[in-house]
């Protein structure tokens, strides 16, 4: 498969190699995010076509093949020191994950937040507030259009596709990166049909309501509408997550 490996996308900055990583599971949240891969930053939000999401027998979220269903993330841009933490993480020298370079379709962060470090994210006191920040202060609201981005780093298990039950340490944090995927613009009825059939709600719905900025856009013209649920990767230390 073609690499992803760029140049630091950051005009007349750093010059180390750098690529897209796109999340679907607990790498959602903001938080775990800057704990694993500290020089990371927020690119936008995407979607994986043709694949749904699933909880596979090892307990965690994987992608797996299904021709007209999609699976929503967030795209990260990472370098070569958070993409071996990455690894790790993803338990790929284990086989509990393999990498693949695969094309989403993006939508470019609002220009506030395009190509934050995470570890800024969560400094302002994440994605939620953030985004009231933005909304209560931006001028134009308009972002710009949709795009296919090829050539982007998806951790995948092919061993592991059997539909399953979480592992009940996955269901707190994937919540959390619910609740920040949500806040950045993954759309309700994705998380609703697809997510929440397999990770329930916590006992009083907080985590959930991380605010705002979480209306889902219209879904991207050319993949059809929404299907079941799955989800997304195993993490946590001894764990293997994606």
């Amino acid at each position: 498969m073609a690499t992803a490996t760029t140049t630091s996308r950051k005009a007349g900055g750093d010059p180390r190699p750098t690529k897209y990583y796109f999340a679907y599971g607990s790498n959602l949240h903001i938080k775990q995010m800057k704990r694993r891969c500290p020089n990371s930053r927020y690119i936008g939000r995407a979607r994986l076509a043709d694949y749904r999401w699933q909880i596979n027998e090892r307990g965690y979220a994987n992608v797996v093949a299904a021709e007209g269903r999609w699976v929503d993330g967030l795209v990260y841009e990472i370098d070569e020191t958070d993409e071996a933490k990455l690894d790790i993480n993803e338990g790929v020298s284990k086989n509990a994950y393999e990498k693949r370079y695969m094309a989403v379709l993006l939508h470019r962060a609002h220009g506030a937040l395009y190509r934050r470090p995470v570890s800024w994210i969560v400094d302002k006191g994440g994605p939620a507030a953030v985004c009231r920040q933005i909304k209560n202060s931006e001028r134009s609201a308009a972002g710009p259009s949709p795009h296919w981005e090829s050539n982007v780093l998806v951790y995948i298990s092919f061993n592991h596709v059997q539909d399953s039950a979480p592992k009940d340490e996955y269901v707190n944090r994937l919540n959390l990166g619910i609740a920040d995927a949500r806040a950045l613009g993954i759309e309700e009825d994705y998380i609703r049909n697809c997510i929440r059939p397999l990770i329930p709600e916590p006992p009083d719905g907080h985590q959930e309501h991380s605010s705002g900025e979480a209306k889902g856009r219209a879904a991207a013209r050319g993949v059809k509408r929404s299907s079941p649920p799955r989800t997304d990767s195993p993490s946590s230390a001894g764990t293997h997550d994606a």
